[in-house]
């Protein structure tokens, strides 16, 4: 096989915000600094990525239009700009429902450990389906369902594998080496993951000098919408930053959030809390990079949320980080002696109907209510199925329904109109509105734009 001095790269051609052509029919995902990239490589035997990076999908897909045939994973990495393994759950959605009838399967090439790591964050949020209860109601029964089964094809090594006249060298368990009819064609030694930690510091100070942090009036609660989208569309996720009293507060924090730190204006490093509404992949896409920034500066990060899903997080975030417990303050939304005046501001919360433990929020601030439904499937005729089969009592049947809303000044509601089938319908939440007349509704968790006579698309960066 010929020797890595054959490989020669090019300067690099920007496709797109994030996405570089480096020649030879190597693609690379990752932010002007390259501090943390992600490849693609175009072989006889299809497309082979190594490793991923936050918003890989929404990134490389549009242009490329193909799915990879493998992934290379390697030793799992992390920085201010992000890790390598979140990325994947998106791509993977699109794998199995790109054809119903016949998902595109990708083989997952790597030392057995880090597959498994991988695999197990994977099956946390891959994890079922709505479907028909027994009087025929759509959507209203939940069933447990491994989705990532049918996309993810164990291919464990130490070694080398074959994919046609392709050969895969994994044997270094942070490098890849691969080799197109014996022609070296890729070779992270030249083509790395990670830069150093000092250039990912750099570059993130050098962003955050342009952040003068965002003023406020303290004795009224306010809101930030940081973003409106979803997993798989371009566009910034959906995440929101609340203001009150002393506290700044910041929902989900997106990919590359210290990039948003500078669009919204507000200072990562006086954000007091962070707040994980629910742990699919594109609400704790900005997670690693903020916890990893809080470790280098020896600081302890402040987590709202709920025990389920701190549970997930550490699942989730522990094979990159070791026990992240150990740099994390952790508080239960659930504690109401806590969180009944929380600097003054009473926090209530609701278990969601969705796929995985999910949060809706109601936030009353002198005199100021306003409400984040969180990620929910909503339909009236569900709700009352549910209560009717017993699936809920009357205190949780209340919580779900447009009532636990009605005192709020303002509220954001999931949204979808794509026919998603584990949010809520924009006809259902025009409904929604409808028996709320003094609540001003915004919709957020959108793909697409819309118009609606009933509720308010929300923008990115809008003050409410």
């Amino acid at each position: 096989m010929k020797s890595v001095e054959k490989l020669r790269t090019k300067t690099p051609k920007r496709i797109a915000h994030n996405f570089y052509s480096l020649g030879n029919g190597v693609f690379r995902v990752s932010g002007p600094a390259g501090a943390l990239c992600a490849y693609l490589v175009d072989t006889s035997a299809g497309l082979i990525q190594i490793n991923t990076v936050p918003e890989l999908l929404k990134t490389f897909f549009p242009h490329l239009q193909k799915l990879p045939v493998a992934i290379c994973v390697t030793a799992p990495a992390v920085n201010q700009i992000g890790d390598t393994q979140t990325g994947f759950e998106f791509e993977l959605w699109v794998s199995r429902f790109i054809d119903y009838q016949s998902p595109h399967r990708i083989k997952f090439i790597g030392h057995e450990a880090f597959l498994k790591t991988l695999y197990e964050r994977l099956k946390i949020t891959m994890n079922g389906d709505f479907v028909a209860d027994e009087q025929g109601v759509k959507q209203a029964k939940f069933i447990q369902r491994r989705w990532v089964d049918d996309v993810f094809e164990w291919k464990p090594t130490d070694s080398t594998t074959q994919i046609g006249n392709v050969t895969i060298d994994m044997s270094d368990p942070t490098g890849v080496k691969i080799y197109d009819k014996t022609h070296l064609i890729f070779d992270s030694g030249l083509y790395p993951t990670m830069a150093s930690d000092d250039l990912a510091n750099l570059y993130v100070e050098a962003l955050l000098s342009q952040v003068h942090h965002a003023t406020y009036d303290p004795e009224i609660l306010s809101l930030t919408v940081g973003g409106t989208g979803i997993g798989t569309r371009p566009g910034v996720t959906s995440n929101f930053i609340l203001y009150y009293g002393n506290r700044v507060i910041w929902i989900d924090p997106p990919a590359m959030p210290f990039e948003k730190s500078v669009k919204l204006q507000v200072h990562p490093d006086l954000v007091t809390d962070h707040m994980i509404t629910h742990c699919h992949e594109d609400h704790i896409e900005g997670f690693s990079a903020v916890l990893q920034r809080k470790i280098q500066r020896s600081e302890v990060l402040t987590l709202l949320s709920t025990t389920p899903i701190y549970e997930q997080l550490k699942a989730i975030f522990n094979p990159l980080f070791g026990d992240i417990s150990q740099h994390i303050s952790f508080l239960d939304l659930s504690d109401r002696n806590t969180f009944s005046s929380y600097y003054g501001c009473n926090i209530e919360i609701r278990d969601n109907y969705h796929p995985v433990p999910t949060i809706g929020l109601r936030l009353t601030y002198n005199g100021r209510q306003l409400s984040i439904s969180g990620d929910v499937l909503y339909r009236k005729q569900i709700i009352d199925a549910r209560l009717k089969n017993g699936d809920i009592d009357k205190a949780t049947y209340e919580k779900l329904s447009p009532e636990w809303f009605a005192e709020s000044e303002i509220l954001l509601h999931d949204t979808t109109v794509a026919k998603d089938p584990v949010h809520t319908e924009l006809e259902d939440l025009e409904q929604l509105a409808q028996e709320l007349p003094n609540v001003k509704v915004y919709s957020y968790h959108f793909g697409t734009t819309f118009d609606s006579h009933y509720t308010i698309p929300a923008k990115e960066g809008q003050r409410l």
